[in-house]
């Protein structure tokens, strides 16, 4: 288990009370702070990202399809690219983060592929790209994109499954408000989401702003009225100011521990 402790003093003191929880496994594995836990989370990239590379306008057109398409296995070029203009901008904002505030470790805020081969490597027969690598990892199998019965033996896509009622709000909607915050250009974010809030009757993003009315019932920053970076530091309780005198710390002895987006495998 990755994990990160807010204030960081007591990171000591919730490592022992929780690995001695846990038992000898699974692993805590230390990481220097939340955000960077936050911004590595693939389920905001995934699930939103592979939804509406199968079914949003410019790929479905609105009819029952004849079988399940696979979820992970079926993901293809423009699925891909979608998922790859989501994990490259919250590379952006891992960027922009670090620029901002010197010191700050977000060595754990990795990209997708990276994170799948973090997770998964000796697993997937072909890592040579981040379609080989969802396509080609035997803990993926047969995993169908959820779906509801229709007529005559035919599915429709069910939009509002967790992929996108559960991991927008809470997964992607943090990465736009963080990147509005910064002022992070997230294009493909804005897509993915202006469709997703449709399927899920939900109005966050409203003229490019994080804005609209349901925008409290996520996790974004806007949520809670933060609206600048100095805000967003003061409420993670990230010390600027102690970040860039403090001397720079090594990178890890042992790689990140598997992980997985899957909670609930169907």
């Amino acid at each position: 288990i990755l994990a990160a402790v807010t204030p960081p003093a007591k990171t000591p003191k919730a490592f022992s009370v929780l690995q001695g929880l846990l038992g000898v496994f699974p692993n805590c594995t230390y990481s220097p702070n939340n955000l960077g836990v936050s911004l590595r989370n693939p389920g905001a990239v995934i699930h939103p990202g592979v939804m509406y590379g199968r079914w949003c306008p410019e790929k479905w057109d609105g009819n029952p399809v004849d079988e399940k398409p696979l979820f992970y296995q079926g993901v293809e070029e423009f699925s891909e690219s979608v998922l790859l203009g989501l994990t490259g901008e919250v590379q952006a904002i891992k960027k922009k983060m670090e620029e901002l505030v010197p010191g700050l470790d977000l060595r754990d805020a990795c990209d997708l592929k990276q994170w799948y081969m973090d997770c998964y490597a000796g697993q997937m027969t072909d890592t040579s790209s981040l379609r080989a690598c969802m396509n080609t990892n035997p803990g993926y199998r047969g995993l169908t994109h959820p779906c509801k019965d229709a007529d005559d033996g035919k599915f429709v896509p069910d939009l509002k499954y967790r992929y996108l009622a559960e991991d927008v709000p809470t997964g992607m909607c943090f990465n736009r408000g963080l990147g509005e915050i910064l002022g992070v250009p997230m294009p493909m974010t804005d897509k993915v989401l202006g469709w997703a809030q449709d399927c899920i009757g939900l109005k966050i993003l409203e003229d490019g702003k994080m804005c609209g009315p349901d925008v409290v019932k996520t996790r974004a920053p806007q949520a809670t009225g933060i609206a600048t970076l100095d805000d967003f530091l003061k409420a993670s309780k990230i010390d600027k100011a102690a970040l860039a005198s403090a001397p720079p710390k090594p990178p890890p002895a042992v790689p990140p521990p598997a992980e997985t987006e899957e909670k609930n495998p169907f």
